[in-house]
């Protein structure tokens, strides 16, 4: 709903030419850009502590780390799950657009490996981002009290069905290039993905030489038998 009422068939009074060339007062002009600034502070105190300590983190801390009161985080976010859905819209996207740029490979199986690394290395550098998408995964999502947990529910399984679209696609080339095993399945692909994760914790470094090792193990479970 517009914050001024329309324009349309409605004929001004004559403005004088001080009222003509009135100016919007500071304050007027400030109070956006405060509340835009508060945004942007608060989804970055807020990635930064997910990112690092998981999607448990306290709402406490996300508003101490962000500078404002935890009554203000609650007039921006009414629970943790609208939250969470903010900071990490963006990076399901990212995962979406990976499944798009592995089905485009020509060789299915140089995409599987590139969705593989790519995801795993997303999720290893974010443990919020891991147990957010792992967390749908085996249905465990959920992190606000007294909620339903149905906004992010949607938007995960969203999510799911657009890249399992591409997978799907993505699988069934490399079998008929006969570069995977004959039972391999795209689920398979997520499970690859945290089997790969468990094998290491996160670190600020990166994911660290053991997942690397891991994920090349796995990717070589799946070619064919010779």
């Amino acid at each position: 709903m517009p914050l001024t009422p329309s324009l349309t068939n409605h004929t001004p009074a004559r403005q004088s030419a001080d009222e003509g060339n009135a100016v919007v007062p500071a304050q007027a002009q400030a109070e956006p850009d405060l509340a835009s600034a508060r945004d942007r502070q608060l989804h970055q105190a807020a990635h930064e502590l997910f990112s690092s300590k998981g999607l448990g983190v306290p709402l406490a801390d996300v508003a101490k780390a962000a500078g404002i009161g935890v009554a203000t985080l609650y007039r921006r976010y009414r629970d943790k799950d609208v939250l969470i859905l903010d900071v990490y819209r963006e990076h399901m996207a990212y995962a979406e657009k990976l499944s798009v740029e592995a089905n485009e490979y020509p060789e299915a199986w140089e995409g599987l490996v590139y969705f593989l690394s790519r995801s795993t290395d997303q999720f290893m550098a974010d443990r919020g981002m891991r147990e957010l998408i792992l967390g749908g995964y085996v249905g465990g999502v959920g992190w606000a009290r007294g909620s339903s947990h149905r906004e992010l529910i949607q938007a995960l399984d969203t999510l799911e069905r657009r890249v399992t679209k591409q997978l799907e696609q993505l699988v069934d080339r490399a079998k008929v290039q006969h570069t995977v095993r004959s039972d391999f399945e795209p689920t398979d692909v997520l499970l690859m993905s945290a089997m790969a994760n468990a094998a290491a914790p996160v670190k600020e470094s990166g994911w660290p030489v053991t997942g690397q090792r891991a994920l090349q193990l796995l990717i070589e479970g799946i070619r064919p038998p010779k």
